[in-house]
């Protein structure tokens, strides 16, 4: 709480002041949003409870891994139009988190160039175990995934379309699944649809992200929606995570 206090008044400067008297709640809310701030090590850390040694492990891991060094230097390398963006330095916590937790079933929603989807992918490689589902609307001829191996595609499943259309009837034919990643349409709207569509189909214990979560305020209604303490959340950068312990609205 000290090191929370303490960094708060590092980052307030006048106009937060004066947009706090013009909109207290959403000062309160941009408040909240700035206490789960963490280290990466913390972020994985907290969400999951486990020892910063063995989180620490893993990351040493992806550390030591000419892959996953590969990886980002071909997203630097390549123009625009080479393929849609990709998440950045989060996408390694996606890679720490899923080979701590082994999941046998990820959905993630949104893959542009594939950055995260090829750490998940790598992750359960690792493994020897589970599958990525992913769900992204691209235009025909589009390099959706273009940075994901040959090699990591048999843990893949890509289905084409609005999550709003077929994310849906995917949860239906998988059922419980382990882990979601949001990286889709950030709009308040869309990342509403897609937090009240997969809540029901995420297991008990099972891993939470969404990506931008500052752009607004959609994670914040959805928490209070299902009734999920905003303590459990964490945040690195504008990736948001937590694990799913709750015993309400349709847990499985």
């Amino acid at each position: 709480m000290l090191r929370w206090t303490k960094d708060i008044f590092r980052w307030i400067r006048p106009h937060h002041v004066i947009e706090s008297v013009k909109n207290p709640k959403r000062a309160l809310r941009e408040l909240k949003y700035r206490y789960t701030f963490s280290s990466k090590q913390r972020f994985i850390a907290d969400i999951l409870s486990l020892p910063k040694g063995q989180v620490l492990e893993v990351f040493d891991e992806v550390h030591r891994s000419n892959f996953l060094f590969d990886l980002n230097s071909q997203i630097r390398e390549h123009p625009p139009q080479s393929g849609r963006g990709a998440m950045g330095d989060e996408a390694e916590l996606l890679y720490v988190c899923f080979r701590l937790t082994r999941p046998a079933l990820v959905v993630e929603t949104g893959v542009g160039a594939g950055l995260s989807t090829a750490y998940i992918l790598k992750a359960l490689e690792k493994n020897n175990y589970g599958l990525l589902y992913s769900v992204d609307f691209y235009k025909d001829g589009e390099q959706c995934g273009w940075i994901v191996s040959d090699h990591l595609k048999k843990r893949w499943k890509l289905t084409k379309g609005l999550s709003n259309q077929v994310l849906d009837p995917l949860l239906s034919q998988l059922g419980p699944i382990d882990a979601f990643i949001h990286d889709s349409g950030h709009s308040y709207e869309n990342m509403m649809m897609e937090f009240q569509t997969i809540w029901p189909y995420l297991k008990n214990g099972g891993v939470f992200m969404a990506h931008d979560v500052g752009r607004n305020d959609a994670l914040f209604d959805f928490l209070k929606e299902v009734q999920f303490s905003w303590r459990s959340v964490r945040t690195y950068n504008v990736l948001a995570g937590f694990q799913k312990i709750s015993r309400s609205y349709g847990i499985l």
